[in-house]
């Protein structure tokens, strides 16, 4: 069932509505926009193309544990990087296969290296209903009209 996934594109199970931020934004405003908008992850961007992520998990060990000033701290600072990334045209089945190899539950979506979205774990979960619709739509005897 898996080799079917390859059909469906990164770019149908995306999100759109993409929270990023340069890298000199103080890492307060990236909390702030992070509770704000109830995110766990916000994109880091260099003339709109992905270039770090900062993460819940990013914030705890890079800011908090070590008792950084979220205001004298920036975004670059605490971002992982180098960011993994995907093109939107690849299929969800590469997308899963790049996040397990990787490491990683989100991925920046790109469209010739600029950021175009962010696909998930759970985007991926979300999609796999599709799948299994494919998979009875094809099985299903067609009945002579």
């Amino acid at each position: 069932m898996i080799l079917l996934a390859g059909i469906f594109s990164v770019k149908e199970a995306m999100g759109t509505d993409i929270k990023s931020v340069g890298r000199d934004t103080n890492m307060r405003a990236v909390v702030d926009m992070m509770l704000e908008f109830d995110i766990s992850s916000v994109v880091i961007v260099q003339n709109n193309r992905p270039v770090g992520i900062v993460t819940h998990k990013d914030v705890l060990l890079k800011l908090v544990k070590t008792n950084l000033n979220p205001i004298a701290v920036t975004a670059a600072q605490v971002m992982s990087t180098p960011v993994t990334s995907i093109d939107e045209n690849a299929s969800l089945e590469e997308a899963a296969k790049l996040m397990t190899r990787k490491g990683v539950k989100k991925l920046p979506v790109v469209r010739d290296h600029k950021l175009v979205g962010v696909v998930t774990s759970m985007d991926l979960v979300r999609e796999h209903p599709n799948v299994v619709n494919l998979l009875e739509d094809i099985c299903r005897p067609h009945q002579a009209r």
